[in-house]
């Protein structure tokens, strides 16, 4: 390793006139048809400079123990050595990244041929800072010669375009997937897809308000990281919630793995106004514990109703007594738990449809018990009496995969007082965000085509955009997505999803998943 000692070389980085650290490489890009936005013209536009990313990202390093000394070799201009040697070395490094960079790490009195060959062979990746002044060096062609002779395709993507200002990009660098900081709009992003790129693993979660001490929130969901989109569902859900007099009961179904508890759980603690809503229960019937019973005790207890004297029935009355008066807000998450066709010990791994059964109906067998049924009694006579019951001026959101029975009249239609939202998947916009939040590098169109073999299932997309960004070859980069399995129907490719990403933990993590 070269020394880093406090004897720094002095930041010559001219040579008989000519730039010696603007370090263009001529590498053939694997994948055409890139997004080109702000590259094709001339002129140094877009020459703000970017801020730090923003504080409050997790961070995993890269894995070491391989070949290499630095994990990024940075190839710049002198003319932009502010920001370099500022806010761009300080958050690689901040990050967990060993930087080479000419100025602390060239040795001096070294030939600069040799040390910029040296950092080139001893770095995992190569990061190159597009201005005009970087095209302008005259040294580039050595640069761009030892690069195309490591790896003529940059099929492990050792090549990393940043493009820093407008400038018409050579043939040979527009074929790459650069990464934009000439956007201001876009520069969060950018950091993100940058760190990402250097293999650098990061999570951060939308600050939530600060849930009210008063609230009960009994099964707190562990909310992923990015959530992105569902903003029409959520104006549905607040325009149910604060004028919508006709149903005090509002049925959120969808398959499993669409995000329904995620959505609600966002919705409470962003949306929900604690002024009006004073009185919010939280209840997940994916816990062992979480029977209608247990959910109707911990709700009297909370609501300082008197259970003494009085029968299970009597107590769901008493409830239903308190969501006359306004300011309370019940939310029933999982409420397929409680269901039949979900009451085996395989319920976590049971499909969306009702068990198939003899006799006629849906799921109805000989003795007239169907699937969608409830397993409690009393469970089903509250959900009747909720959209039955004039008058009533709380509200009662449910979450579930299949709607229980009970709330059907003749037909299949719902009581009056009951209303069903079905839960869809992903638009194209939101899959496209989500990703770019997430860090994976692409374009529009080449994320939505990735996107669209797993129908834009939500989770199958968390699971994508995992494989993707810890992928070792090309970590963050969208074609990685061109060497998964994508053959058999929809279900076949989202399973497979779900088993590859299985198969990228570690044995440890396995075994602690398979105890779950």
């Amino acid at each position: 390793m070269s020394p880093k000692s406090s004897k720094k070389p002095k930041s010559t980085s001219r040579s008989g006139g000519v730039d010696i650290h603007a370090d263009t490489v001529n590498i053939y890009g694997d994948v055409a048809g890139r997004d080109k936005t702000g590259a094709g013209g001339s002129g140094s536009g877009g020459s703000s400079t970017p801020p730090p990313p923003p504080s409050g990202w997790q961070t995993a390093p890269p894995q070491s123990g391989d070949q290499f000394e630095y994990d990024v070799f940075i190839s710049y201009s002198s003319k932009d050595k502010d920001w370099v040697r500022g806010d761009l070395l300080h958050t690689l490094e901040q990050h967990g990244l060993r930087a080479c960079i000419d100025y602390r790490d060239f040795q001096p009195g070294a030939p600069s041929i040799k040390e910029i060959e040296r950092a080139v062979l001893s770095s995992r990746k190569t990061l190159l800072i597009l201005t005009p002044d970087f095209l302008a060096s005259q040294w580039t062609e050595f640069e761009n010669l030892l690069l195309q002779t490591l790896e003529p395709s940059n099929q492990n993507l050792r090549l990393i375009p940043l493009l820093k200002a407008r400038c018409d990009l050579p043939l040979r660098l527009r074929m790459l997937t650069y990464v934009n900081f000439v956007d201001p709009d876009d520069w969060n992003i950018a950091w993100r897809q940058l760190l990402t790129a250097l293999g650098i693993q990061l999570t951060q979660e939308a600050p939530a308000r600060e849930t009210p001490e008063e609230w009960c929130l009994k099964h707190p969901y562990g909310m992923p990281p990015n959530f992105t989109g569902r903003v029409a569902e959520k104006a549905m859900l607040t325009q149910w919630l604060t004028t919508d007099v006709q149903h005090p009961l509002l049925v959120i179904r969808a398959l499993g793995g669409f995000g329904k508890s995620a959505l609600t759980w966002h919705w409470l603690t962003h949306d929900v106004d604690a002024t009006k809503w004073p009185r919010v229960v939280w209840w997940s019937f994916y816990e062992s514990d979480a029977s209608f019973e247990n959910f109707l005790r911990e709700t009297q207890t909370y609501l300082k109703i008197d259970p003494r004297n009085l029968g299970p029935r009597q107590q769901v009355d008493a409830l239903l007594g308190v969501l006359h008066q306004p300011g309370t807000l019940l939310i029933l998450d999982g409420f397929e738990r409680g269901l039949r066709a979900f009451s085996g010990m395989n319920a976590a791994y049971q499909g969306d449809l009702p068990l198939p059964t003899q006799g006629e109906g849906r799921g109805e067998g000989l003795s007239g018990v169907n699937d969608t049924d409830c397993l409690s009694p009393f469970a089903e006579h509250f959900l009747r009496s909720l959209a039955a019951l004039p008058n009533l001026r709380s509200k009662v959101l449910m979450t579930t995969r299949l709607r229980p029975r009970i709330l059907e009249v003749h037909g299949g239609q719902l009581l009056q007082g009951c209303v069903e939202k079905e839960l869809a998947q992903m638009q194209p916009a939101d899959a496209v965000e989500f990703f770019r939040v997430q860090g994976v590098r692409g374009s529009r169109t080449e994320i939505e085509n990735a996107c669209a073999p797993y129908g834009y299932h939500p989770l199958s997309l968390r699971l994508l955009a995992g494989l993707i960004l810890n992928d070792l070859q090309q970590p963050g980069d969208i074609a990685v997505t061109k060497r998964l399995d994508v053959n058999g129907d929809l279900i076949q490719r989202q399973h497979h999803v779900l088993q590859q990403s299985y198969d990228s933990l570690t044995p440890a993590r396995q075994k602690l998943l398979s105890r779950i």
